[in-house]
């Protein structure tokens, strides 16, 4: 068994189709392919499903995962401390970031880190909490830019930034509100807010019932993006921690208003207590938090 075998393995595991592992593997479709079978030849056992539109893996694939996804990742702990020995700082990170970062601060960050650290290799994946946690258990990220988990996680956290939650609308819609808000004042109000997929949702239904109240929100969409545009366009109001929607603030197409009492969220970076963070990860926990301390200053003159 070969560690390149190994690679191509995952690869397919975690994206289900020959076209995206290559992709991932900046190689060719058939070099995936010539090297499961030749994996499958050698362990004797079929490891992939072949379905019309994409590859699942069979019950010995799943084992086959489990048992070599920490494997490779131990060989790629070690290259990088090879890698890193004298200060230098090379290697790959996997790392998941949800919408509400990953819409603004996150560009910022990745234009500062890449410029510094060439020799790091990054892969981003958008998605929610609750699946990042699921996938740095099975070594499919190394970090996770993420709410702080309001249930009990085996993964150690580094705090990132606490922040307040803000109505946010259109500039001519705000006009017509006093601030501060309280929950009650905008339960009464047109609101679109994140689904209950979202790790913010969680944190608006619990202080909706420490107020004694429920929102019944007229639209609801995953997408924060969707809700930053449809704001802009509407008198509809939402409630999201201002740096999701930074840039709008910063020009002045959105604004945020005051909420009490306050509603905070903690953002964190989880990590893998098995394999811990690796230098190169440390200095993007770091660029981040600059990058989203830097993104909220501007939020200090804009909320109010």
């Amino acid at each position: 068994m070969e560690l390149r075998q190994i690679r191509y393995f995952i690869a397919l595991y975690e994206t289900g189709s020959v076209t995206k592992a290559a992709h991932r593997l900046n190689v060719v479709q058939p070099a995936v392919s010539m090297q499961i079978s030749k994996l499958e030849e050698e362990l004797g056992q079929v490891l992939f499903e072949r379905l019309p539109k994409g590859m699942a893996p069979t019950a010995a694939g799943e084992q086959a995962y489990h048992l070599l996804a920490p494997i490779f990742q131990e060989f790629r702990s070690a290259r990088e401390r090879i890698e890193n020995f004298g200060g230098r700082v090379a290697g790959q990170l996997a790392v998941g970031v949800i919408a509400s970062v990953s819409n603004n601060a996150l560009s910022e960050c990745l234009q500062g880190f890449c410029t510094r650290y060439p020799d790091v290799s990054m892969r981003v994946t958008g998605g929610y909490t609750t699946d990042f946690l699921d996938m740095l258990q099975v070594g499919q990220l190394d970090i996770a830019v993420i709410n702080q988990p309001r249930t009990r996680s085996n993964a150690p956290v580094i705090e990132l930034m606490s922040e307040r939650l803000a109505v946010i609308c259109a500039p001519e819609t705000g006009r017509g509100l006093r601030a501060p808000l309280r929950l009650q004042d905008i339960a009464q109000h047109k609101l679109v807010i994140p689904s209950a997929r979202h790790g913010l949702r969680s944190i608006l239904d619990q202080a909706a019932s420490d107020a004694g109240i429920r929102l019944q929100p007229s639209l609801e969409f995953d997408e924060l993006k969707t809700i930053e545009d449809f704001v802009q366009r509407t008198d509809f109001l939402t409630i999201l921690p201002p740096i999701a929607v930074h840039r709008a603030l910063r020009a002045g197409s959105l604004k945020a208003v005051a909420i009490v009492p306050e509603m905070t969220r903690e953002i964190v970076c989880a990590y893998s207590s098995r394999r811990g963070l690796s230098p190169a990860g440390k200095l993007f926990v770091e660029e981040l938090r600059a990058s989203m301390t830097a993104a909220m200053h501007f939020e200090s003159h804009q909320d109010s």
